[in-house]
Protein backbone atom coordinates (compact mmCIF):
# COMPACT_ATOMS: atom_id res chain seq x y z
CA UNK A 1 0.00 0.00 0.00
CA UNK A 2 2.81 2.41 0.88
CA UNK A 3 4.53 1.74 -2.43
CA UNK A 4 1.30 2.43 -4.32
CA UNK A 5 0.84 5.65 -2.34
CA UNK A 6 4.34 6.83 -3.25
CA UNK A 7 3.75 6.07 -6.93
CA UNK A 8 0.47 8.02 -7.01
CA UNK A 9 2.08 10.94 -5.17
CA UNK A 10 4.99 10.96 -7.64
CA UNK A 11 2.65 10.93 -10.64
CA UNK A 12 0.55 13.76 -9.25
CA UNK A 13 3.65 15.77 -8.41
CA UNK A 14 4.88 15.33 -11.95
CA UNK A 15 1.53 16.51 -13.34
CA UNK A 16 1.65 19.61 -11.13
CA UNK A 17 5.20 20.39 -12.29
CA UNK A 18 4.19 19.81 -15.91
CA UNK A 19 1.21 22.15 -15.77
CA UNK A 20 3.24 24.77 -13.90
CA UNK A 21 5.92 24.98 -16.58
CA UNK A 22 4.17 24.37 -19.93
CA UNK A 23 3.48 27.64 -21.78
CA UNK A 24 -0.21 28.10 -22.54
CA UNK A 25 0.20 29.29 -26.13
CA UNK A 26 1.32 26.00 -27.80
CA UNK A 27 -1.56 24.16 -26.15
CA UNK A 28 -4.02 26.87 -27.16
CA UNK A 29 -2.72 26.77 -30.75
CA UNK A 30 -3.49 23.05 -30.78
CA UNK A 31 -7.02 23.72 -29.48
CA UNK A 32 -7.59 26.40 -32.12
CA UNK A 33 -6.69 23.94 -34.88
CA UNK A 34 -8.80 21.05 -33.64
CA UNK A 35 -11.87 22.56 -32.00
CA UNK A 36 -14.71 24.93 -32.88
CA UNK A 37 -13.21 27.64 -30.70
CA UNK A 38 -10.87 30.57 -31.24
CA UNK A 39 -8.63 31.71 -28.39
CA UNK A 40 -6.62 34.89 -28.94
CA UNK A 41 -4.10 36.99 -27.03
CA UNK A 42 -2.79 34.16 -24.84
CA UNK A 43 -0.04 34.65 -22.28
CA UNK A 44 1.27 32.81 -19.22
CA UNK A 45 1.27 29.07 -18.54
CA UNK A 46 -1.30 26.33 -18.13
CA UNK A 47 -0.89 26.91 -14.38
CA UNK A 48 -1.76 30.59 -14.52
CA UNK A 49 -2.53 32.44 -17.72
CA UNK A 50 -4.67 34.92 -19.63
CA UNK A 51 -6.56 35.17 -22.92
CA UNK A 52 -7.88 38.43 -24.35
CA UNK A 53 -10.68 36.77 -26.32
CA UNK A 54 -12.36 33.35 -26.45
CA UNK A 55 -14.88 32.89 -29.27
CA UNK A 56 -16.98 29.70 -29.27
CA UNK A 57 -19.94 29.53 -31.67
CA UNK A 58 -20.18 33.35 -31.71
CA UNK A 59 -20.24 33.54 -27.91
CA UNK A 60 -17.39 35.86 -27.00
CA UNK A 61 -15.63 35.78 -23.62
CA UNK A 62 -13.24 38.68 -22.93
CA UNK A 63 -10.28 39.09 -20.60
CA UNK A 64 -10.23 35.52 -19.33
CA UNK A 65 -7.81 34.60 -16.56
CA UNK A 66 -7.27 31.13 -15.10
CA UNK A 67 -5.45 29.70 -12.12
CA UNK A 68 -4.88 25.96 -11.76
CA UNK A 69 -5.90 24.20 -8.51
CA UNK A 70 -3.26 21.50 -7.90
CA UNK A 71 -4.91 20.02 -4.80
CA UNK A 72 -7.86 18.91 -6.97
CA UNK A 73 -5.60 16.29 -8.52
CA UNK A 74 -5.72 14.35 -5.26
CA UNK A 75 -9.51 14.15 -5.70
CA UNK A 76 -9.19 12.83 -9.25
CA UNK A 77 -10.04 16.16 -10.91
CA UNK A 78 -8.28 18.68 -13.10
CA UNK A 79 -9.71 22.12 -12.27
CA UNK A 80 -8.98 25.82 -12.60
CA UNK A 81 -10.45 29.02 -11.22
CA UNK A 82 -11.60 31.22 -14.12
CA UNK A 83 -12.51 34.91 -14.18
CA UNK A 84 -13.64 36.67 -17.34
CA UNK A 85 -16.06 39.16 -18.90
CA UNK A 86 -19.13 38.35 -20.98
CA UNK A 87 -21.07 41.20 -22.61
CA UNK A 88 -19.29 43.63 -20.26
CA UNK A 89 -20.35 41.63 -17.19
CA UNK A 90 -18.02 39.74 -14.83
CA UNK A 91 -18.05 35.93 -14.74
CA UNK A 92 -16.33 33.68 -12.23
CA UNK A 93 -16.37 29.89 -11.90
CA UNK A 94 -14.37 26.77 -11.23
CA UNK A 95 -14.12 24.70 -14.41
CA UNK A 96 -12.72 21.22 -14.77
CA UNK A 97 -13.00 17.56 -15.60
CA UNK A 98 -12.54 14.35 -13.66
CA UNK A 99 -10.14 11.60 -14.64
CA UNK A 100 -13.28 9.60 -15.57
CA UNK A 101 -14.28 12.15 -18.22
CA UNK A 102 -17.03 14.00 -16.34
CA UNK A 103 -17.01 17.76 -16.87
CA UNK A 104 -18.06 20.12 -14.10
CA UNK A 105 -18.65 23.77 -13.24
CA UNK A 106 -18.73 24.92 -9.62
CA UNK A 107 -19.56 28.30 -8.06
CA UNK A 108 -20.58 29.94 -11.32
CA UNK A 109 -21.59 33.57 -10.90
CA UNK A 110 -22.68 35.61 -13.90
CA UNK A 111 -25.06 38.39 -14.88
CA UNK A 112 -26.55 39.45 -18.22
CA UNK A 113 -29.44 41.62 -19.38
CA UNK A 114 -32.59 39.71 -20.32
CA UNK A 115 -32.57 41.28 -23.77
CA UNK A 116 -29.02 40.05 -24.39
CA UNK A 117 -30.12 36.58 -23.28
CA UNK A 118 -33.05 36.71 -25.73
CA UNK A 119 -30.70 37.66 -28.55
CA UNK A 120 -28.37 34.78 -27.71
CA UNK A 121 -31.34 32.38 -27.66
CA UNK A 122 -32.61 33.91 -30.92
CA UNK A 123 -36.12 34.38 -29.58
CA UNK A 124 -38.28 35.81 -32.39
CA UNK A 125 -40.80 38.65 -31.94
CA UNK A 126 -40.13 38.90 -28.20
CA UNK A 127 -38.53 41.70 -26.22
CA UNK A 128 -37.34 40.93 -22.69
CA UNK A 129 -36.43 43.41 -19.96
CA UNK A 130 -34.64 43.07 -16.63
CA UNK A 131 -31.45 41.45 -15.39
CA UNK A 132 -30.73 37.71 -15.24
CA UNK A 133 -28.29 36.59 -12.54
CA UNK A 134 -26.84 33.08 -12.24
CA UNK A 135 -25.57 31.54 -9.01
CA UNK A 136 -24.88 27.90 -9.88
CA UNK A 137 -23.45 25.87 -7.02
CA UNK A 138 -22.52 22.92 -9.23
CA UNK A 139 -23.18 21.44 -12.65
CA UNK A 140 -21.80 18.22 -14.11
CA UNK A 141 -22.20 16.13 -17.24
CA UNK A 142 -20.49 13.67 -19.54
CA UNK A 143 -20.07 14.05 -23.27
CA UNK A 144 -23.46 13.42 -24.90
CA UNK A 145 -25.35 13.51 -21.59
CA UNK A 146 -27.79 16.08 -20.20
CA UNK A 147 -26.41 18.15 -17.30
CA UNK A 148 -27.33 17.89 -13.64
CA UNK A 149 -27.09 21.15 -11.69
CA UNK A 150 -28.00 22.86 -8.45
CA UNK A 151 -28.27 26.58 -7.88
CA UNK A 152 -30.44 29.58 -8.59
CA UNK A 153 -31.33 31.78 -11.55
CA UNK A 154 -32.92 35.15 -10.77
CA UNK A 155 -34.64 37.42 -13.29
CA UNK A 156 -35.23 40.75 -11.58
CA UNK A 157 -37.57 43.48 -12.89
CA UNK A 158 -38.70 40.91 -15.43
CA UNK A 159 -40.95 41.95 -18.31
CA UNK A 160 -42.01 40.45 -21.64
CA UNK A 161 -43.17 42.54 -24.59
CA UNK A 162 -44.91 41.13 -27.65
CA UNK A 163 -47.81 43.43 -28.53
CA UNK A 164 -47.99 44.80 -24.99
CA UNK A 165 -45.57 44.71 -22.06
CA UNK A 166 -46.39 42.30 -19.23
CA UNK A 167 -44.48 42.74 -15.98
CA UNK A 168 -43.41 39.49 -14.28
CA UNK A 169 -41.88 41.04 -11.17
CA UNK A 170 -38.95 38.99 -9.89
CA UNK A 171 -38.69 35.45 -11.27
CA UNK A 172 -36.74 32.75 -9.42
CA UNK A 173 -35.69 29.41 -10.92
CA UNK A 174 -34.28 26.91 -8.44
CA UNK A 175 -32.23 24.11 -10.02
CA UNK A 176 -31.86 20.70 -8.41
CA UNK A 177 -31.59 16.99 -9.16
CA UNK A 178 -34.89 15.14 -9.50
CA UNK A 179 -35.64 11.71 -8.02
CA UNK A 180 -34.86 10.28 -11.48
CA UNK A 181 -31.43 11.96 -11.35
CA UNK A 182 -32.36 14.52 -13.99
CA UNK A 183 -32.19 18.33 -13.97
CA UNK A 184 -35.29 19.79 -12.31
CA UNK A 185 -36.30 23.47 -12.17
CA UNK A 186 -38.85 24.99 -9.80
CA UNK A 187 -40.19 28.26 -11.26
CA UNK A 188 -41.86 30.98 -9.16
CA UNK A 189 -42.25 34.76 -9.19
CA UNK A 190 -43.24 37.64 -6.94
CA UNK A 191 -45.16 40.68 -8.16
CA UNK A 192 -46.05 41.66 -11.70
CA UNK A 193 -49.10 41.27 -13.96
CA UNK A 194 -48.94 37.45 -14.00
CA UNK A 195 -48.40 35.06 -11.09
CA UNK A 196 -46.15 32.17 -12.19
CA UNK A 197 -45.95 28.77 -10.52
CA UNK A 198 -44.56 25.63 -12.12
CA UNK A 199 -41.62 23.46 -13.04
CA UNK A 200 -39.53 22.13 -15.89
CA UNK A 201 -37.41 19.00 -16.21
CA UNK A 202 -34.88 17.51 -18.57
CA UNK A 203 -35.46 13.83 -19.26
CA UNK A 204 -33.46 11.17 -21.16
CA UNK A 205 -32.94 11.31 -24.93
CA UNK A 206 -32.62 15.11 -24.75
CA UNK A 207 -36.30 15.66 -24.01
CA UNK A 208 -37.92 18.27 -21.78
CA UNK A 209 -41.21 18.82 -19.97
CA UNK A 210 -42.71 22.17 -18.92
CA UNK A 211 -45.69 22.62 -16.60
CA UNK A 212 -46.67 26.20 -15.69
CA UNK A 213 -49.69 27.84 -14.06
CA UNK A 214 -50.17 31.48 -15.04
CA UNK A 215 -52.65 33.62 -13.09
CA UNK A 216 -53.32 37.21 -14.22
CA UNK A 217 -53.26 39.64 -11.30
CA UNK A 218 -55.40 42.74 -10.78
CA UNK A 219 -52.87 44.83 -12.75
CA UNK A 220 -53.11 42.66 -15.89
CA UNK A 221 -54.89 44.28 -18.82
CA UNK A 222 -57.43 42.52 -21.05
CA UNK A 223 -54.80 42.43 -23.82
CA UNK A 224 -52.43 40.50 -21.54
CA UNK A 225 -55.18 38.02 -20.67
CA UNK A 226 -56.04 37.55 -24.33
CA UNK A 227 -52.36 37.02 -25.12
CA UNK A 228 -52.17 34.26 -22.48
CA UNK A 229 -55.08 32.51 -24.17
CA UNK A 230 -53.09 32.29 -27.40
CA UNK A 231 -50.57 29.79 -26.01
CA UNK A 232 -52.03 28.53 -22.71
CA UNK A 233 -55.30 26.81 -21.74
CA UNK A 234 -57.71 28.87 -19.64
CA UNK A 235 -59.16 27.16 -16.55
CA UNK A 236 -62.44 27.80 -14.70
CA UNK A 237 -60.60 29.47 -11.80
CA UNK A 238 -59.04 32.08 -14.09
CA UNK A 239 -55.64 30.39 -14.32
CA UNK A 240 -53.96 29.55 -17.59
CA UNK A 241 -52.03 26.28 -17.81
CA UNK A 242 -49.09 25.75 -20.12
CA UNK A 243 -47.92 22.17 -20.56
CA UNK A 244 -45.32 21.32 -23.16
CA UNK A 245 -42.87 18.56 -23.87
CA UNK A 246 -40.59 17.68 -26.71
CA UNK A 247 -37.05 17.58 -27.99
CA UNK A 248 -34.44 20.09 -26.86
CA UNK A 249 -33.24 20.23 -30.47
CA UNK A 250 -36.46 22.03 -31.37
CA UNK A 251 -35.77 24.95 -29.02
CA UNK A 252 -31.98 25.19 -29.22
Amino acid sequence: MKKRHYIITAVLSYLVLLIATIPAKPVVDLINKNAAVSIQGVSGTLWSGKALLINAKNIKIDKAEWSFKPWKLFLGDVAAEVNAEFLDNDISAELGTSFLGRFFINDLYAKVSAQQAAELARLPLVQLSGIISLAIESAQWKQGELPIASGEIRWTDAAVTIAETASLGNVTIMLSESSQQQLYADIQNQGGDIKINGNAELIPAKQYTLDLKLLPTASASNNIKQSLGMFAQRQNNGEYTLKKSGSLDQIM
